[in-house]
């Protein structure tokens, strides 16, 4: 494979590596300088992807960068654009990988990392028809997509600057996602409520990230402000739990309650990276028992993230892509993972969540604690929350899960 070929990894704006391979199959190696500097098994670009002398290859690697690229409709069409194969990470990686999520860039040969910029401008009436024309594109003369984020859902990634929006082409930090209105949904008002509930999750004190509706032309839509980027428009590095535990991007929902729970093994991962290992626990645990409260039947493993620091410290990623589906959609019952042997949502009790907790390694005590603070909490919030008038009913039917969970019931539905 020749250096052509492989695509030139930066964290940071650091050379970190090499990518190299074909469609389906990826090796990764590190920089010698990164391996003496950091020490081998060191958490630098991933937990599935520990520093290594070793060229690394195998799903891991392959599943990692994978999960950059968005999936579904939106992947087929870029890769039918650019003239490469749907599986094709590397190929579509070396058009999309100047700005991915997190700190991570990839790079073809000789193109040097872009850490921040001005972007191009953009008028109003082009970012319009950009959300309109979603998921198709229709970008505007001369506009290239440069930039990459994993997930089904189509979104437009922009750049905020001085009080107005950019285009990040050419590896320009992008700072705001936005989401429109699902064309082919069947959870209504789906926008609306992932804003409510970020809100909510915010007022219940759970990192969570920013977000505010706008409507673009004739399409409502979620703006939201990236949590992997500082106000200063520099990059933290993160991965979602697939990437961290190798899974592919088609394996982000638990399809077994089998032990142990696929959470169970991310913390064990994880935590041990966490400045405090127990404090690690008890936010993811109060993050899965505020989208099982909601009804969060969107709670997979894409949608749950841990940021990296520079020296390996860990932490959990805020809320992201919350909404309560099951009370919106009545088929939206899957919680995304298996949570203390039980993967339906509408079946899940405070029991469950306690369990789970516990089987992480969290004292029973403390894990009852956590759960039922963060219940408390969020219920208090949601009765709290306005939104729109077509989902009000959400602020009366969360606290009333609330009190059926805390009475030692399965929490009712809508």
């Amino acid at each position: 494979m020749s250096r052509r070929s492989a695509l030139e990894v930066y964290l940071y704006g650091r050379h970190i590596g090499v990518l190299s391979g074909t469609s389906l199959k990826l090796a990764f190696q590190y920089d010698a300088d990164v391996v003496a500097e950091y020490g081998v098994g060191a958490t630098l670009l991933s937990l599935a992807l520990p520093v290594s002398r070793r060229k690394l290859v195998g799903p891991a690697v392959y599943n990692y960068f994978d999960g950059l690229l968005p999936e579904g409709q939106v992947r087929s069409q870029l890769a039918k654009e650019n003239g490469v194969s749907t599986p094709d990470a590397l190929g579509l990686l070396r058009v999309l990988g100047a700005d991915c999520a997190g700190a991570v860039q990839a790079l073809p040969a000789g193109v040097e990392p872009q850490q921040a910029g001005l972007g191009r401008s953009i008028t109003a009436d082009e970012i319009v028809s950009l959300i309109e024309a979603l998921p198709t594109w229709d970008l505007p003369r001369n506009f290239m997509i440069t930039a990459s984020l994993g997930g089904v859902q189509s979104k437009v990634l922009l750049s905020w600057i001085d009080g107005s929006w950019a285009w990040p082409g050419g590896g320009t930090i992008s700072t705001h996602i936005i989401k429109p209105e699902p064309l082919d949904s069947p959870v209504p008002h789906l926008l609306a409520s992932e804003d409510w509930a970020l809100k909510v999750a915010a007022a219940a004190d759970l990192p969570a990230a920013q977000s505010h509706l706008e409507t673009f032309g004739s399409r409502g839509a979620i703006v939201v402000k990236r949590y992997d980027r500082t106000p200063t428009g520099d990059r933290i590095h993160q991965e979602d739990f697939t990437q961290a535990l190798g899974l592919s991007s088609n394996a982000k929902y638990e399809g077994t309650t089998a032990p142990p729970s696929r959470l169970m093994t991310l913390t064990s991962l994880a935590a041990p990276h966490a400045r405090n290992e127990e404090a690690f626990l008890r936010q993811l645990l109060s993050a899965v028992t505020f989208n099982a409260l909601i009804g969060n039947g969107d709670a997979h493993s894409k949608n749950y993230g841990v940021l990296i620091l520079d020296g390996g410290e860990v932490q959990l990623a805020p809320l992201y892509d919350a909404a309560p589906t099951l009370l919106l959609h009545a088929h939206s019952v899957n919680a995304g993972h298996a949570l203390g042997g039980q993967i339906k949502l509408p079946y899940l009790t405070l029991e469950h969540i306690v369990r789970e907790g516990v089987a992480w390694g969290l004292g029973a005590a403390d894990a009852r604690l956590t759960v039922a603070t963060t219940v408390e909490s969020t219920a208090d919030a949601a009765a709290a929350t306005p939104s729109i008038p077509e989902i009000d009913f959400l602020r009366h039917i969360v606290p009333a899960r609330a009190k059926d969970l805390l009475d030692g019931r399965t929490a009712r539905r809508a």
